[in-house]
């Protein structure tokens, strides 16, 4: 395995995180190609422009507060095409504070290729609920 392409797939991960928990659609989309689909809920989002606008949308709805924790990363492949993993993705989320926070485990499957200048995005991204709960407040 190639430590350092394992490192720019961490950040990644870690990155769709990290601008999915702070409603900065732009910084999500950005992680991906400009072609790049986001799967989620059995929805694709095509390209920047709807990537970003389903975050933002999430946010826009009333008040929410989410967490993103991945963990269990494998690697499926790396050839100089592409890097294909799979990983578990937690999402914690609160509407309010009275309300019960649910918590969503995913899968997720990812497929990256290199941008134009070279970095490592997401091509693919497929985020299949697994299971969910609820948190008593």
């Amino acid at each position: 395995m190639d430590a350092a392409i394992i490192l720019e797939v961490q950040n990644l991960l870690t990155g769709f995180a990290w601008h999915a928990d702070r409603a900065d659609g732009n910084g999500l989309a950005a992680l991906f190609l400009p072609d790049g689909i986001l799967t989620v809920g059995g929805v694709d989002l095509r390209g920047h422009e709807e990537i970003a606008a389903d975050c933002y949308r999430r946010f826009e709805a009333g008040p929410r507060k989410t967490r993103h924790v991945w963990s269990n990363l494998r690697v499926e492949k790396i050839s100089k095409e592409e890097v294909v993993t799979v990983a578990v993705q937690m999402t914690f989320e609160q509407t309010a504070p009275e309300q019960p926070t649910h918590l969503r485990l995913n899968d997720i499957f990812d497929t990256f290729r290199r941008d134009v200048d070279g970095s490592l995005r997401f091509a693919r991204r497929l985020i299949k609920r697994e299971m969910a709960v609820a948190i008593a407040p």
